[in-house]
This record gives structure tokens, C-alpha cells and sequence, in this order.
């Protein structure tokens, strides 16, 4: 009978060794049969392209603007500005953090949910409170919390604090720790006065988030969404600094959150965007080596009522945009987002598509899933240079406790509002279900009654882009 292979310390480690040997064979291969091929340029191309389009005009005929007036095609070619946009470095073999985020009222229906969908593959358990339990679990007290929480080992399962909760922040962090939790998120603002004390007092927790999703809610374009993220992370690593703590601790204690899009292009480029805007920041306090948790969370303004079916597609375009944008945590909205609080086959949905990213396409696994064709790394160099402009008129107005009703920052927000608005009342913009391909579906997908959003009477109100939609599909 053959020896046990010996797989060493790691079996990963093993995987890791099989998959390098691959690639070097592919290369090799790759490279044998490419040898002895005539190179091409851009001006080459661009020759071909012309001649084939017969005197049509190039950038009406075949480019295509983001909403920040960036080209994003038809071609790009290999530059160092492309090279420095690349895929951040992770580690490898490990994949993203699966985060479910919970909603049901009581803390019982809470911990019924939380433990069936730990039990399915989830990593982190993202809390969403209310002490009036319209639009979150009802904790209002530490023995709600225990409640909530019952049989969950928090030692393995790290529980977040969703951003805009109304639990103390010092609390929840207390009892995690009674709990023997090493690792939470209390989801403060980068504006609270208690940031810097908590970050002190729990130096292995996450204790701010900055949610620049509010941006993409309420319909601003990607660049302003990173400006606000960056703002906020400047604000929120500037005071921890200023507290003593050192950049390694600081940046760690900070997580930032992006929204993703059923636009894969540009919902991965805008994250990769990200990491190059807060690395310059981080460059700024000679803190290079340090990074920020990078959350992603899949859209909401573009999940549908009247076509709920449809936001499976949507939600698997965007999740697989955010896992390969490099997130160290992910969440996928269920299918019922726009409908009321989800059962347990919409919860099992969501996460399960994170399954078939890690375990089935092993998008964790591939060193850059989206190299190769330059658009990528041109969208995210484009998007880094004009956010980090914005971030920069935004520091020059006060910086990210300034941002108010009236400010060029908000102003800018609610232009880009009203034009991506129109363009879905016109039809330039579609979705698919609402104002094409509008067949209706008879089965009915099934949710839970009384998940009331919270009110849009804010700063930055949430948009639906299913009613602009409507709208034009009826004119």
C-alpha cells in the first residue's frame, strides 16, 4: 500500500505549488505559440478600425462615456499608468468574507436566521438594528443582543454593526468582548466624537465605517462615491493618528464600503479605484504597508419590485464584479431587496452565488480575473486621478464633517441625480424587466412582510431606479 502523500503544513499551500506549475506550463505554451507573430499598435488599429468603418465618425460609432465622462472603449492598449492600476495583492488561496446582512424583527427570528445561514457557508454576520424593528432587528439592549446572538460562537463568526444603527457602539464592543469575540465592527461614523476613544479601548475591532454606498444610493456617479470614501477614510484615519494610534492599527480599524453594480466593468474598476485613492492617503503618513478593509455591497437602487426574478441577475453580475475587484468582505442583497425582508430560500440564494464565485468559477483563485485587456486598469486610473481631485475640493470646503445641503460636493451629487434619472425616464438606460423585456413573470417570489426603508428625508436620499424606469416605459 502506497505512503500518505504528504500534502506539508498546509493542503492550500500544496494547491498553491499545482496551480504556479500550471500557469508556468500555459505561459510556456502561450509563448510558443505566439512567437514569430507581427506586433500591433494603437495606431495600427486604429488604422483597421477606420478603414472598416467607411467614414463614420470613430467616437460617436465606437466610444462609450462613464458617467464621469470617461472613455471606456473599444480598445486599449498596455501603459505604465495601466500597470500601476492592476489588481491589488492579496493573500493567496484565501477568499472573501461572505457577509450576510440580517433584518428580521425579533432577536429570535434573528438568531433562527443567523445559525441556519452560518450552517450554509456564511462568514460574518452583518447586524441590522432598529429598536422599532421596521427596518432591522429589534436590539435595544444587551440582552437583546444575547438573544440575537444565542449558540452563535462570535470567536469565529465576526458580527458587524451595520452602518446608521441606533445601539451604543461602546456597548456592543463590551459585550463582544465578554463574548470572546477577536474580531468586530461597530460601524461608527468617521464624524463621531467617540472614534478615536472606542479605537483605543478595542484595538482589534473595526470601529469605523465609512459607507460611500450613500452616494451611489442617492445616484451619484462613481468618482463622487470615491471622493466621499476617501474624505471620510482621511477624516476617521486622521483623528486615530492624532489619538496616538499607529497607522497600522488605524487603518485596520477602518472599513470602508462600495456599492457594485450589475456593471461589471466599471463596478471593479471603481474598487480597485479605491485601493490606489487610499493608498495615496495612507502614502501621506508614510503608512504604505497599511490597508483598510474593503468591503463591497452589491446595489440596491438597482434591485426591482414588479420583476423581483430579474435581481438575480443583477445581484450575480455585481458579486462577481466585487470578488474580482479584490473585497476582503462581500455582501449580496437578496433577491427580495426591493420587496420586504427576506425567507430563508432568498437568504440562501444570496449566499450561495458567493459559493459558486469561491468554490465553482474560483474567481479567489486567478492572480487578476479581469487583466489582459487594459480596459480595466484604464477605468481605474481614470476614475482614481478624477476622484482624487474631487476628494481634494472636498478637503479645500472642510473635508468630510463639512459635506452639507448647499455644498459644491452635494450640489454635484444632485446633478448627477437628476441626469441618471432621466436617462432611464428616456429609455438611454435600461433594465432589464422594467423598461425592456418587460414579459410578465405569474410566480411570485416570497418575502417577509414589514421591512419598512428608513426615511429619505436625508442628505443624500436613496433613489430606485425601477421608478424612473417605469416611468419612461409608460410615456
Amino acid at each position: 500500500m502506497p505512503s500518505r502523500l504528504d500534502l506539508g503544513p498546509c493542503p492550500r499551500l500544496f494547491l498553491a505549488k499545482i496551480a504556479a506549475s500550471r500557469n508556468s506550463l500555459m505561459t510556456e505554451t502561450l509563448h510558443a505559440l505566439i512567437d514569430g507573430l507581427p506586433t500591433s499598435s494603437a495606431d495600427h488599429w486604429r488604422a483597421l478600425a477606420d478603414a472598416a468603418l467607411r467614414g463614420e465618425d470613430f467616437d460617436s460609432t465606437l466610444v462609450r462615456d462613464t458617467p464621469d465622462g470617461i472613455e471606456r472603449g473599444p480598445v486599449f492598449f498596455e501603459t505604465e499608468r495601466a500597470g500601476a492600476a492592476a489588481a491589488p495583492r492579496k493573500e493567496a488561496f484565501l477568499p472573501w468574507h461572505i457577509r450576510q446582512i440580517f433584518t428580521e424583527s425579533s432577536p429570535s427570528e434573528a438568531n433562527a436566521a443567523i445559525l441556519a445561514d452560518l450552517m450554509g457557508g456564511v462568514s460574518e454576520i452583518g447586524l441590522q438594528i432598529d429598536r422599532q424593528g421596521a427596518f432591522g432587528v429589534t436590539i435595544g439592549t444587551p440582552d437583546d443582543l444575547a438573544r440575537t446572538l444565542e449558540d452563535v460562537d462570535v470567536s469565529i463568526a465576526s458580527v458587524f454593526l451595520e452602518s446608521g444603527h441606533n445601539f451604543e457602539p461602546g456597548l456592543f464592543a463590551d459585550w463582544m468582548k465578554k463574548a470572546g469575540a477577536n474580531r468586530a465592527g461597530l460601524g461608527v461614523d468617521a464624524a463621531d466624537a467617540r472614534l478615536a476613544d472606542l479605537a483605543k479601548n478595542h484595538p482589534g475591532y473595526c470601529i469605523a465605517s465609512i459607507d460611500a454606498r450613500v452616494i451611489h444610493e442617492t445616484g451619484g456617479t462613481e468618482a463622487h462615491e470615491l471622493a466621499f470614501a476617501a474624505a471620510g477614510f482621511a477624516e476617521a484615519f486622521g483623528k486615530l493618528i492624532e489619538a496616538g494610534i499607529s497607522a497600522a492599527q488605524a487603518a485596520g480599524q477602518i472599513e470602508v464600503v462600495f456599492a457594485a453594480d450589475a456593471d461589471i466593468h466599471l463596478s471593479l474598476s471603481k474598487i480597485r479605484a479605491g485601493y490606489l485613492v487610499l493608498q495615496n492617503i495612507l502614502d501621506a503618513y508614510d503608512a504604505a504597508s497599511s490597508a483598510p478593509e474593503m468591503r463591497a455591497v452589491t446595489s440596491g437602487r438597482m434591485m426591482t419590485r414588479k420583476a423581483p426574478w430579474t435581481n438575480m441577475i443583477r445581484t450575480s453580475a455585481a458579486g462577481f464584479a466585487a470578488a474580482c475587484s479584490g473585497v476582503t468582505s462581500l455582501t449580496v442583497l437578496p433577491a427580495t431587496h426591493a420587496l420586504g425582508r427576506p425567507d430563508r430560500l432568498a437568504r440562501r440564494a444570496a449566499r450561495n452565488l458567493h459559493i459558486l464565485l469561491q468554490e465553482e468559477a474560483h474567481s479567489g483563485l486567478v492572480d487578476d480575473p479581469a487583466g489582459g485587456s487594459y480596459l480595466h486598469e484604464h477605468l481605474t486610473a481614470q476614475l482614481a486621478e478624477k476622484a482624487w481631485k474631487m476628494f481634494q475640493s472636498i478637503e479645500a470646503d472642510g473635508g468630510y464633517s463639512a459635506i452639507g445641503a448647499g455644498s459644491e460636493f452635494v450640489t454635484q451629487v444632485e446633478t448627477a441625480r437628476q441626469t441618471l434619472l432621466s436617462q432611464y425616464q428616456i429609455g438611454e438606460r435600461v433594465l432589464f424587466g422594467i423598461n425592456r423585456f418587460a414579459a410578465p413573470d405569474l410566480r411570485d417570489m416570497k418575502y417577509e412582510e414589514g421591512l419598512t426603508p428608513p426615511s429619505s428625508a436625508s442628505l443624500f436620499p436613496a433613489i430606485r431606479l425601477e421608478d424612473a424606469a417605469q416611468d419612461g416605459a409608460k410615456s
